[in-house]
């Protein structure tokens, strides 16, 4: 990095300077083509997708553990990040032509690109936010879409795919998992299949029972065979609240009765009173 560079990445963090916005800095240093300054105002900014597409140009070690880390705090980038990913191993391992120190040195970049597609590959399965065939159809080179390849060429387009290998760890665990779901669901379908069983067997015997216990056909013809319960049922609740009246009633004209004998000078007067009334009998 020239001195230029430095010397504009220092004004770029450096909190006092308010010359220009953040906005206005982003366009000179695109303009410029300064891209240690873009991935600055990318970060400060928190434009994601800008910063991981830069991240992806450069495609070095560092930058791919920008990309990495960017999935640990957002499991929504995992796709981005995957499909980059299988663009950049594609692009290194597809270099041919005689051995050098740089096709040495792709070769080993590739395969440290496939180990971080490995590892994106285990984070993808412990969040469980990507279907293992959206997953499928990434390594493919088909694309980060959930439905279909429609994404832009980056993604997809020139047959960017990643060998089968590296998401062997993967397929084998979701594959297992797979499994045990299936067996669960099969115990669980066999036990429901046995309540059901179960059920329809005593239900078949409460209705051979009710056959055999089934009364005479001059009791169904009896009075007493179509007697309302619910209209005995309030006539006797009925009847019960009267009486409950009637007590309560009661009580009150004997605690009245004995208040007026005792206050009154002529007891018998009060007695001949309550007679007159129909009160006492």
């Amino acid at each position: 990095m020239d001195m230029f560079a430095i010397k504009y990445l220092q004004t770029l963090t450096d909190p006092n300077v308010d010359e220009i916005g953040d906005y206005e800095a982003l366009v000179i240093v695109q303009s410029a083509g300064f891209t240690e300054g873009e991935v600055l105002l990318y970060e400060k900014l928190q434009m994601t997708p800008l910063l991981l597409e830069q991240y992806a140009k450069d495609g070095g070690d560092r930058a791919r553990r920008q990309m990495l880390a960017m999935c640990r705090s957002d499991p929504e980038l995992l796709a981005d990040v995957l499909g980059y990913f299988v663009v950049m191993a594609a692009q290194k391992s597809g270099l041919e032509g005689h051995v050098d120190n740089e096709s040495i040195t792709s070769d080993n970049e590739a395969e440290e690109i496939l180990e971080d597609i490995r590892e994106t590959l285990l984070m993808a399965r412990d969040q469980g936010v990507l279907p293992p065939a959206r997953i499928a159809r990434i390594l493919a080179g088909e694309g980060v879409g959930q439905f279909s390849s429609d994404q832009p060429t980056r993604f997809n387009g020139s047959g960017h795919s990643v060998p089968l290998s590296v998401a062997l760890d993967y397929v084998g665990d979701i594959l297992d998992e797979s499994s045990k779901d299936i067996s669960r669901l099969r115990s669980d379908v066999e036990e429901y299949t046995q309540l059901c069983n179960s059920m329809e067997a005593e239900i078949d015997s409460l209705l051979s029972a009710s056959a055999l216990h089934a009364p005479p056909e001059d009791v169904l013809k009896s009075p007493l065979a179509h007697v309302n319960i619910e209209e005995m049922y309030n006539t006797v609740r009925e009847t019960i609240e009267d009486t409950a009246v009637y007590v309560s009633n009661s009580e009150n004209i004997q605690e009245e009765f004995w208040r007026d004998m005792n206050h009154s000078e002529d007891r018998f007067d009060t007695i001949a009173h309550y007679f007159g009334k129909g009160i006492m009998k």
